[in-house]
């Protein structure tokens, strides 16, 4: 069956053009300049038309798992609404991003990793969300446990990236401890809960583990035939070890010297959506405008706030001056492609019909009014 949709603004690789994208299916059948909407065609008239989103990385997913300290959600439900808010934020394909360590604000991320990873199984299996969900584990490096939570789901058909990190204070994100007590004090904690969360970053931590982990997991990811992204590198000497270790991403560079590097050694720049709104790193490290300013910002993701990526596509294009294929495809083709992801991104010939509809724009938020994936309205 055949659906033509005519927009004045559609963001295709060469610009926007006025006319129709015809979709056949599940895919775009072709691109068509016009002037104005044939008789069958939906007219979405002045309302932009741009890729549906591909995100890498959003801890989006425990949030609804654990919605409260220490109230835990049923996981099929879990997946249900965190499904709803990625697609509301025109998000149609999603890489919820899951740690393997540790412990955040009272969820025991070991127990918790294959509750949540099961129930989105269940509910992708079942017909019952509206984004496609694929998976990131995030896999820290000092954990002595860590091949045995990942290593079950080397067989999963959703693994689609792996991440190497390290936490402790001291590396990485947190090489300026004062910083990271700053956060803690700012969030209201003691100063013994302080110490105690901080031992517990420190507690077990071997050198050791810490490499053999790393080598696994290289490893791993290269029998698998999985991406693996570099995370929060700060120095020359830990973007080479990315680069060795072949990462096609740098995610979240914290000194804009590591982002240099690793752009340098063809590595694909990632920076959090609500980094760029803000202006600023949570952290207090690398700005994500910043790498703007210099070159070095290729793809954007939601981190923790979904609306987050529609908002930031649009801010380089009303503020930086970022022509609209450029900053649409921060959120959509880059992401997709640095994963392999060849068929979605792009409003083109062959591409899967994942559309956004952008009918407005409220106090510099754009809104989806309508949210289409493999040619189907879903939100």
């Amino acid at each position: 069956m055949e659906q033509r949709i005519y927009s004045q603004h559609i963001v295709t690789p060469s610009g926007l053009i006025c006319g129709e994208v015809i979709l056949r299916g599940e895919v775009i059948a072709a691109v068509e300049p016009r002037s104005g909407p044939s008789p069958t065609a939906l007219d979405w008239s002045g309302d932009w038309m741009t890729p549906g989103l591909v995100d890498i990385h959003t801890d989006n997913l425990e949030k609804h798992y654990q919605p409260r300290p220490g109230a835990l959600w049923d996981a099929y439900g879990a997946a249900l609404a965190h499904d709803g808010q990625c697609a509301s934020a025109g998000i149609t394909t999603v890489l919820d991003s899951l740690s393997l360590h540790g412990r955040k604000e009272g969820l025991d991320r070991k127990e918790a990793l294959g509750p949540m990873i099961g129930g989105m199984d269940r509910a992708q299996a079942d017909g019952a969300l509206r984004a496609e969900h694929l998976l990131h584990l995030r896999c820290e490096v000092t954990n002595p446990e860590l091949l045995s939570l990942l290593e079950p789901h080397a067989d999963n058909a959703r693994l689609k990236l792996l991440s190497v990190m390290d936490h402790t204070p001291g590396q990485r994100q947190t090489s300026d401890v004062s910083k990271l007590v700053g956060r803690l004090v700012a969030a209201g904690h003691s100063e013994a809960e302080i110490e105690d969360i901080t031992a517990e970053r420190h507690e077990g931590r071997d050198p050791g583990v810490a490499y053999a982990n790393r080598r696994s997991v290289v490893a791993f990811a290269r029998e698998y035939g999985v991406p693996i992204c570099a995370h929060d590198d700060a120095t020359d000497a830990y973007v080479h070890e990315a680069h060795q270790d072949g990462c096609v991403i740098a995610e979240f560079p914290v000194t804009l010297a590591a982002a240099l590097r690793s752009k340098s050694y063809g590595m694909a720049i990632c920076m959090g959506g609500p980094n760029f709104v803000r202006g600023g790193s949570h952290s207090g490290n690398l700005s994500a405008r910043e790498c703007a300013e210099h070159g070095v910002l290729d793809i954007l993701a939601s981190d923790y706030v979904p609306l987050s990526m529609l908002r930031s596509a649009f801010m380089l294009i009303d503020d930086f001056g970022w022509a609209p294929e450029r900053a649409l495809a921060t959120v959509a083709a880059t992401p997709a492609r640095s994963l392999g992801l060849t068929d979605r991104g792009e409003i083109a010939e062959g591409q899967r019909a994942d559309l956004l509809r952008i009918a407005r724009r409220t106090a510099g938020w754009p809104v989806p009014a309508e949210v289409w994936r493999q040619g189907i309205r879903v939100a």
